[in-house]
């Protein structure tokens, strides 16, 4: 039965780093500082998406000052 309920629903060690990166926003952070936390979040939940895809979730929660400079290039 705890197998089932394993392979089931996640543990609540990765549901708090899902529900992180998903609420992961830059705020007061710096690039660089939201880029650090961003990545060892996607470790920390190993993500298995291909590049575009991270790419679009990372530019998405920048401050838009700075997610539209990198559009742009």
């Amino acid at each position: 039965m705890k197998a089932k309920l394993k392979d089931q629903f996640l543990s609540p060690y990765l549901q708090d780093n899902y529900s992180t990166l998903h609420h992961l926003q830059q705020g007061n952070l710096s690039v660089e500082e939201y880029t650090r936390e961003f990545k060892k979040h996607l470790i920390k939940c190993d993500v298995q998406e291909s590049e575009e895809q991270i790419t679009v979730r990372h530019f998405g929660d920048l401050d838009s000052r700075y997610a539209n400079v990198i559009k742009l290039q």
